[in-house]
């Protein structure tokens, strides 16, 4: 039985599916056809709960998960942005053109349709045309790669069946050097003190040393002019530092990474964080054994409060007369070292453990930012 599944289609074909539209652009190579088109025009192609089945895809319609949901947001929100990134890749027994009465008015018809690559995104088109969002269809264009023949459509399947192994994963941290404030950073002058670089991998450093997004954004959080220690106990864990930079306008971000900065600011909070970091290191263990687990396990909040004697809203004012090299060699370990005593006596006193196997939580506990509240407020 032959089955026309654009309504547009008037005749039928040999093949038993079919699949029609009338693309704004559409070019031959070899056996691959390359197609630009309305996605208005492919939501029938991917429409109904049986699309995944029908279309031969690797999987079934991800609905809910966390990319579906930000596609059908820029769909929604940006579609000229919609088909920007990536495209469709089809299967096909053969691409036939039936020409129009003007140029690009003709009907493409694609027999025997696979999805080989982007169910994802012809579902999530599927859907805005089901729930009436017609104009974001309208105008958002989406580029089909089209590939014909057994040989091809095989070796197609297999490349995208493991494209993931070919791929390094975007993250939070490789879409920083798009931040203005960034890279008006990068672009500054340290005096030969360093370069800064906030991407991961190897860049070229002329053999200057490098301060790291890493070091700097925890270094920055440890000097933070801020009463709470929010940013310091975010960016303690490698999570959290992706999570702070995932949020480029969010609060946190912003208290560190403003327009204020200056190479000087940043040479001073990763100066004191190696300071006070270096000043913990040096404890006998002994120290860290029961309630000193949390100088073990939670540097971050010690390095904090020590820095707090630090005139912290000068920390990039390149004019300020605080001598802030002496302040960090001389008096910074001690405020360490006497930060580290008094918040692990507030811990023994606010979180007594009666009984045998109660220092077993120390790991978990230490890490809590309820804890570090209640040791700030003892």
């Amino acid at each position: 039985m032959n089955v026309i599944l654009s309504t547009s289609a008037p005749w039928l074909f040999s093949s038993e599916e079919t699949f029609s539209m009338r693309p704004l652009h559409s070019a031959q190579f070899g056996s691959t056809w390359i197609v630009d088109v309305p996605a208005k025009a492919l939501a029938p192609l991917a429409a109904g709960p049986d699309a995944a089945r029908r279309l031969w895809a690797r999987r079934g319609y991800l609905e809910g998960s966390l990319a579906n949901q930000e596609l059908a947001r820029m769909l929604r929100g940006r579609p000229e942005d919609f088909g920007a990134i990536g495209h469709i890749v089809l299967g096909a027994d053969a691409v036939e053109v039936e020409p129009g009465v003007r140029s690009f008015s003709g009907l493409l018809h694609v027999i025997a349709p696979e999805c080989i690559d982007g169910l994802q995104r012809l579902k999530v088109v599927a859907d805005a045309a089901a729930y009436g969002d017609a104009s974001v269809l309208e105008r958002s264009v989406m580029r089909l790669e089209i590939v014909c023949g057994d040989d091809q459509r095989e070796r197609m399947r297999r490349l995208h069946g493991f494209a993931d192994a070919y791929l390094n994963p975007a993250t939070a941290q490789d879409r920083l050097v798009r931040c203005p404030v960034i890279r008006r950073l990068m672009d500054a002058d340290w005096e030969r003190e360093g370069t800064f670089d906030p991407r991961r991998g190897l860049t070229s450093t002329a053999g200057l040393p490098v301060f790291d997004m890493a070091e700097v954004t925890r270094a920055l959080a440890c000097v933070s002019p801020s009463p709470r220690p929010d940013a310091a106990h975010l960016t303690a864990s490698d999570d959290g530092l992706e999570l702070l930079w995932n949020d480029l306008s969010g609060p946190l971000y912003r208290e560190l990474f403003h327009g204020r900065m200056t190479p000087v600011g940043i040479l001073r909070a990763v100066e004191a964080r190696r300071a006070a970091r270096a000043a913990l290191d040096a404890l006998p263990k002994r120290r860290l054994e029961g309630y000193g687990h949390l100088i073990r396990y939670a540097p971050e909040l010690i390095q904090w409060q020590a820095c707090r004697f630090l005139p912290v809203d000068e920390l990039h004012d390149a004019r300020s007369t605080y001598a802030w090299q002496d302040a960090i060699d001389h008096r910074l370990p001690a405020e360490t070292v006497a930060a580290a005593d008094r918040l692990v006596a507030r811990y023994e006193r606010v979180r007594p453990r009666p009984g045998a196997g109660a220092y077993k939580r120390y790991k978990q506990e230490t890490s809590e930012y309820g804890l570090w509240w209640e040791l700030l407020g003892a």
